[in-house]
């Protein structure tokens, strides 16, 4: 029994110096840890030069580096002299002082042409790193931010890929750079989108995040970076440059090419024998606005001629103020004449016009009246493929839901509707699926008005089809001075003229007409 606890005795005395010697091993190797952290460390036993006050201007705050100024030429024994008495010098503790700091720079000095492609911006240390260091990256700003991929983050991808990141301002290689072992600085690519697109500055801000370890961040960890655009201003003109207006309401149309960015703002100015408010009004003011990534703008015209004479006339010109256009240069047709026609009575496509309005996903369509009609022009390239007839899928709810709307209004109730199916000039190929453009045109017409019936429910009594080909374009081949158009005009008069429309038609009301023989058949 006696040695038995004799024996525990021994074991419990080995043990407990075993442990003496594990805690004393961690200790030393904690404590050679600590001399492989990144840090910027001023050793004991040293003279304060105008060399280490040089090294740190500008990458310590400024009241240390004054404090060294105070401090040049003085010796010191050790490092807590020295730093008990800089210290005392600026008034508060600076442990930092002590620690790798890192910066953040950029060689796009804070602003870069859209057209630069590919930048770099660069990250330093103020002293080189015993290990890799990571470095996160956040971005913010107002420019919109594409995908992480370095792949498509150099000048190639870029080219490679315009369409996949045509709707940002720029691109990124990484979100994490690393600084090598024994390095001070590493640069990362941000790369720039030229969207062709007229645009106000964007900014984009880069930070550091928040780093591990002894090494922090220091003064300059957020660098802002002013994309400005370099494209020309985009210009603006009038739909069409003459028109007739009739009592009601109409539309004044600018067109902007090429697309924009920003907002345009197009103030109009008045001129002629037509009175504001006695003969015409803007419900809305007399500003056209067309705002970005949109093809045009309208401002709403209402034509009173309360107390104009029947077929009278008056003159109404609208002019483009040329010093007040925001965002844009004035193009060709900065006038729109226009004649306003007394009291003739129109047929009523308020409705029509006012939906139209309301729904930006018909801005397409083209809305027109005379005295007895209302003419709604139909894009080709919204309905149908190219070359074909059959209405493409992705648009046949869409636009049934549209034709039931118009089928519902109550000022086209009666009205007989003719479809109508035109081409452009181009002939059809030998082995594409219609014969001539004249098939193509009707069969166009055909399927349009089979959807009206089938689908939405349009009186089959109440229809008719027609197709015309070629043969009565809505814009013509031929410019002003009778030359044929080409290149771009040309390309703009086919693309108009390849449309289906759809004339509402006033029915005829049968007027009694007088007798002035007796029926023979009269008792």
């Amino acid at each position: 029994m006696f040695g038995e606890k004799k024996t525990r005795s021994k074991e419990a005395k080995w043990m407990v110096t075993f442990a003496d010697l594990i805690t004393l091993l961690f200790c030393f190797f904690v404590y050679l840890s600590l001399f492989n952290k990144p840090q910027v460390d001023l050793k004991t036993g040293f003279i304060v030069s105008e060399q280490t006050i040089s090294n740190l201007t500008g990458r310590l705050p400024e009241n240390i580096v004054k404090g060294f100024k105070s401090m040049e030429g003085t010796y010191f024994d050790t490092k807590e002299m020295f730093t008990e008495k800089l210290e005392t010098l600026i008034g508060q503790k600076q442990t930092s002082l002590f620690k790798t700091q890192i910066l953040i720079e950029s060689i796009a000095k804070g602003e870069v042409l859209e057209s630069a492609s590919v930048m770099k911006v660069g990250i330093i240390l103020n002293e080189k790193v015993e290990e890799d260091l990571r470095i996160p990256l956040f971005f913010a700003g107002n420019a919109r931010r594409g995908p992480v991929d370095p792949e498509m983050c150099t000048i190639e991808g870029l080219m490679k890929n315009p369409k996949e990141i045509q709707e940002f301002d720029y691109v990124l290689g990484a979100e994490i750079e690393i600084i090598p072992q024994g390095e001070k600085e590493a640069y990362f690519p941000l790369c720039l989108v030229n969207d062709k697109l007229y645009e106000e500055p964007e900014e984009i801000l880069v930070q550091i995040g928040k780093l591990r370890g002894d090494v922090e961040r220091g003064n300059f960890v957020t660098r802002s970076i002013i994309i400005q655009d370099d494209e020309p201003l985009p210009t603006v003109t009038f739909e069409i440059p003459r028109r007739d207006l009739y009592k009601g309401i109409a539309n004044i149309t600018a067109h902007i090419s090429p697309i924009s960015g920003v907002k345009t703002d197009i103030p109009l100015k008045f001129a002629g024998t037509a009175k504001e408010r006695k003969d015409f009004r803007f419900p809305d003011g007399g500003t056209i606005e067309i705002y970005p990534y949109t093809e045009k703008g309208t401002v709403e015209i209402e034509i009173i001629q309360d107390e104009v004479p029947l077929y009278a006339t008056r003159t109404l010109v609208i002019e483009m103020e040329d010093n007040s256009v925001l965002n844009a240069d004035i193009g060709k047709i900065s006038k729109q004449v226009n004649t306003i026609i007394g009291a003739q009575e129109m047929k009523d496509c308020s409705g029509i016009n006012r939906f139209l309005r309301e729904n930006a996903a018909f801005s397409s369509f083209e809305l027109n009246a005379s005295k007895s009609r209302c003419i709604l022009s139909l894009p080709s390239s919204f309905l149908f493929h190219s070359g074909g007839a059959q209405i493409s899928p992705e648009v046949v709810t869409q636009l049934s839901n549209f034709l039931n709307e118009i089928r519902n209004r109550y000022e086209l109730e009666g009205d007989a509707i003719r479809v109508d199916g035109h081409t452009d000039d181009v002939p059809i190929r030998k082995k594409a699926k219609y014969k001539n453009n004249w098939e193509l045109s009707t069969m166009r017409a055909t399927n349009v008005a089979t959807l009206m019936m089938e689908n939405v429910g349009f009186n089959p009594e109440r229809i008719a089809i027609s197709g015309y080909a070629d043969t009565r374009p809505k814009s013509p081949y031929l410019d002003k001075e009778g030359e044929a158009k080409s290149g771009k005009e040309l390309r703009e008069a086919r693309k108009a003229n390849r449309r289906v429309e759809l004339i509402f038609t006033r029915p005829v009301k049968k007027e009694r007409t007088r007798k002035f023989f007796p029926d023979p058949r009269a008792g």
